[in-house]
């Protein structure tokens, strides 16, 4: 690695000017401030931060690696940071965030050079560079998530198998047998956002092992979800689908739930409606909905407690594992499966429609339930009931 002699002789100027330059303690012209940025670019030379500070000597900050990625969640993104700087600030530390695309690359940039004392890691991935090379870091790396490779990284978080598992037997103790499954955004599965892949993995598997069928809903984009298409494509089942397990974010579970609604069906005496790994708390919803959450509080103040303790006591935490019991927050949406929903779909004898063809019908109907409607902000979802039942 280029050191601050080599960068001196490429710009042919002195070690101190080089110095100065880059602490800015002396005035320089711009014509030698120009050659040494242009050799310490060349050279791929990383200052010391902490060069003139005692050995040992802490600096106070902590790299939080967080990514932007196309089709993020705004909320989620700026709650995780939020929460994970609330409890920097807290223990005395500021907090650098490293946004780039190159992650690892903005990673070693600021450990190498001292500039930080630990890192943490948002919005982790199952196969995340970010973890698997953190050995390379040479600083305390805690990640929120659990990744496939993690031997230099400790990890916290949610245990989302758990959650997939409790969910499934947490559905079927209460008589259902059929439910649907609202996937996510497409774009979250396909960068393998570790949470999403975990919990539904697991309830799948589970939701087998019981004899739970489960009717998965295509790829979801927020942008052209077609809310009629999977509605309908609930209630034409035989028998329908009882219960609605949801992974969406709050608009596009908004649009089902009003949609499940306007077709005649209520919450939860004919469908009932969980929402997993989602954090809809304090969210404007249509109706409240019983939820198995993240918890960015709980997460960031754990994970930031175990960096911090890890930095100032100079201590190994190197794949160290912590999953924490998923929550079950009640808000009134889950309750027994009805015993008409076992009837199959179509006539009965005597011609009359049953409640799911009944149902089906209704949506059919509907003009106003656009087959590639653009997601409305969730607020909005009252008036769309209006408009639905119209």
């Amino acid at each position: 690695m280029a050191g601050i002699k080599d960068v001196a002789k490429a710009a042919g100027v002195s070690v101190s000017t080089v110095s100065y330059v880059l602490s800015g303690k002396r005035s320089i012209s711009s014509k030698t401030t120009d050659k040494v940025l242009k050799a310490i670019d060349e050279l791929g030379y990383i200052p010391d931060a902490s060069a003139q500070k005692m050995r040992g000597q802490l600096n106070h900050i902590i790299a939080i690696s967080e990514p932007m990625h196309e089709g993020l969640n705004q909320m989620q993104y700026s709650t995780y940071f939020m929460q994970s700087a609330w409890q920097a600030r807290s223990a005395g530390y500021d907090v650098l965030l490293l946004t780039g695309p190159d992650a690892v690359a903005d990673i070693e940039r600021v450990t190498h050079s001292n500039l930080v004392d630990g890192v943490l890691l948002l919005d982790v991935e199952q196969r995340d560079a970010r973890v698997a090379q953190a050995a390379r870091y040479h600083k305390p790396c805690v990640a929120i998530g659990l990744p496939q490779s993690h031997k230099d990284c400790a990890c916290i978080d949610i245990d989302f198998a758990k959650m997939g598992r409790r969910s499934a037997d947490r559905l079927f103790a209460l008589g259902h047998r059929r439910v649907a499954l609202l996937r996510a955004q497409e774009i979250d599965y396909e960068r393998h956002a570790g949470y999403l892949l975990l919990f539904r993995d697991a309830f799948l598997d589970r939701a087998r092992q019981i004899g739970l069928d489960v009717f998965e809903s295509g790829p979801v984009d927020n942008a052209t979800f077609d809310v009629r298409k999977f509605v309908t494509g609930m209630l034409a089942k035989t028998p329908r689908p009882t219960a609605l397990v949801s992974q969406s974010g709050v608009n596009i579970l908004n649009l089902t739930v009003t949609a499940l609604m306007a077709a005649g069906l209520k919450v939860p005496d004919d469908i009932s409606v969980l929402s997993c790994g989602t954090f809809l708390r304090d969210e404007p919803m249509r109706r409240p909905v019983s939820e198995e959450p993240f918890e960015p509080e709980r997460l960031c103040s754990i994970a930031m407690g175990s960096l911090i303790s890890a930095i100032e006591n100079r201590q190994s935490i190197a794949g160290e594992v912590t999953l924490i019991d998923p929550k079950f927050v009640d808000r009134g949406s889950l309750a027994s499966a009805p015993a008409q929903a076992t009837q199959n779909a179509g006539l009965v004898n005597d011609g009359t429609p049953t409640p799911a063809s009944s149902s089906v019908a209704r949506i059919q109907a509907n003009e106003k339930i656009s087959t590639s409607r653009p997601i409305v902000p969730s607020r909005e979802s009252r008036d769309l009931e209006g408009e639905l039942m119209d």
